[in-house]
């Protein structure tokens, strides 16, 4: 039989009516005033921002031949000594810095998960460095070889494109027509490859990868001086005597 809660209720009704001790008070106190005179937590200071990179586009000395020769003579896939010998000169000596594969060596290093293939990254120094010339590209290449850090590397990935920028706008060459440009870089490349040997396949991959770049450069940074030179010349040689300077 269910026993029914009703004769407690009354009881305890009866007992609150006749002055019995109410229930406590369930409701919370109110919190106590912190005293006037608190300090407040200290705030954590602000982090500094970083400093950007920029690479000083006045450096660049080179015409079109410099910004081609430099791309050849930087890339691991050229070892014939014949040619290696006929670009130094023509490319400011770019074979004193880094080689293309041994910058891409680091940047794998510091990016990781996030590097692309080692193909892709050489083809990408490559354009650099026809669009920048030889002394950009070589405080590029100082910026990427010191970086110890992903997020440094990336800010000298981004001051190269903003260099690349600034040169597109500033212009320092005598404006060569398209048809010179085009008729430059097919003697150029002519050269190259007979004086490459067994490597000339690997000159015209190169070459071809920059092609755009190399007629970009010539119509902008090019002299006519030293097209005019390169056309006359007959062999790698005697290209290689040509000044590659901005007049």
């Amino acid at each position: 039989m269910r026993t029914s809660l009703l004769p407690s209720l009354l009881v305890l009704a009866s007992v609150l009516g006749c002055g019995g001790t109410p229930a406590a008070d369930t409701k919370a106190k109110p919190a106590e005033a912190k005293p006037a005179d608190a300090k407040p937590a200290e705030a954590k200071p602000e982090a500094k921002p970083v400093d950007a990179i920029h690479f000083d586009i006045t450096l660049d000395k080179s015409g079109v031949l410099a910004r081609a020769a430099s791309t050849l003579e930087t890339s691991e896939q050229i070892s014939t000594p014949a040619l290696k010998e006929h670009l130094a000169t023509v490319s400011h000596h770019s074979e004193k810095g880094p080689s293309n594969e041994a910058l891409c060596t680091h940047m794998t290093a510091l990016l990781g998960a996030d590097a692309p293939p080692a193909v892709d990254c050489a083809h990408a120094l490559e354009h650099q460095r026809v669009n920048l010339g030889p002394e950009v590209f070589a405080a590029v290449a100082t910026c990427v070889t010191d970086a110890r850090t992903k997020e440094t590397l990336l800010r000298c990935e981004d001051a190269e494109k903003e260099a690349e920028k600034l040169l597109h706008e500033k212009k320092h060459g005598d404006g060569l027509e398209e048809a010179t440009c085009l008729k430059l870089f097919t003697h150029f490349e002519k050269l190259a490859m007979e004086d490459a040997g067994d490597q000339s396949k690997a000159v015209e991959e190169v070459l071809e990868e920059v092609r755009g770049d190399v007629l970009t450069s010539c119509a902008e940074q090019g002299t006519r001086a030293e097209v005019d030179c390169a056309l006359k010349a007959k062999t790698m040689a005697e290209l290689g005597a040509c000044d590659s300077t901005l007049l």
